[in-house]
């Protein structure tokens, strides 16, 4: 039985029988992660056990209650059910994440991404992840194709587990981290692929992306969560950055998923030419 259908019989004697339920839930290890209507908060203990019972993986139901907020990214959720401890191992392609999803941004919906991105990386890169939390995207291009990854991180909780990651899954010759801002902090002409794994206004960071590149050129891949009709600015912004800094771009631009009403979670992918 699919999990809407499974809530609304379960729960058909404790909620108004038109109420709309979640079709889903994001699982980071054992903690379930459930975005509930707010009509339906007085029914989220009940909702939270009866997804208890769905899933045996789940040991812990959270349910949102609000948006991610700050520079940090810290989520807003709370335990409606099960354990009230969320430090959670998830496991994902073969790499292994410790993580807390009620403090820290960890996106089901970025998977294929961060599956492309270990594709994309060769063997001989050196690779800069300026917003590099747990380590969703320094792992899988660590491990999967053997590059060099600078990873920095500004908040310090995220920065414990990226340590701890780093060495759960063996890679300390590889990935090398900073705790700190990664605008005073990166690398200068150094490496050949840069990932701003951050939505809001990256734009405004990517000249200090730009910088870490070697002066013949490479990659930028730059999220950022807009509203559709800001594309062409952006676009447009980006170019004349690159031109600034010296260098030639050619821009992609791929969507991941929707972030928010009118607002999507773009990639800006950017293949950029050095000087002559």
């Amino acid at each position: 039985m699919r999990y809407r259908e499974y809530l609304r019989d379960k729960l058909a004697d404790k909620i108004p029988a038109d109420a709309v339920l979640p079709s889903g839930f994001h699982l980071v290890g054992y903690v379930a992660l459930v975005h509930i209507k707010n009509d339906l908060m007085e029914h989220a203990k009940s909702l939270g056990e009866a997804t208890l019972e769905f899933d045996g993986r789940i040991q812990s139901v959270a349910v949102k209650t609000g948006p991610t907020v700050g520079v940090e990214r810290s989520p807003s959720y709370v335990v409606v059910a099960g354990k009230k401890e969320t430090v959670t191992t998830h496991i994902e392609g073969g790499i292994k994440y410790k993580v807390d999803p009620l403090q820290l941004t960890f996106s089901g919906g970025n998977k294929k991404e961060r599956i492309r991105m270990a594709s994309l990386v060769q063997p001989d890169d050196e690779v800069l992840d300026m917003f590099a939390c747990v380590g969703q995207f320094s792992l899988p291009m660590a491990k999967k194709s053997k590059a060099r990854v600078h990873a920095i991180e500004i908040n310090p909780l995220a920065f414990g587990f990226l340590v701890e990651n780093i060495q759960l899954n063996s890679l300390s010759g590889r990935v090398t981290v900073v705790l700190g801002d990664c605008s005073k902090l990166h690398p200068i002409n150094q490496v050949d692929r840069v990932v701003m794994g951050y939505l809001h206004d990256t734009h405004r960071y990517l000249r200090h992306a730009l910088q870490a590149l070697v002066e013949e050129g490479g990659n930028v891949h730059m999220h950022i969560a807009l509203q559709p009709k800001r594309l062409a600015e952006i676009s447009g912004i980006i170019s004349k950055t690159c031109l600034r800094e010296g260098y030639r771009p050619r821009i992609r631009i791929r969507t991941i998923k929707e972030y928010a009403p009118n607002v999507q979670h773009y990639v800006f992918d950017i293949d950029v030419k050095g000087k002559g």
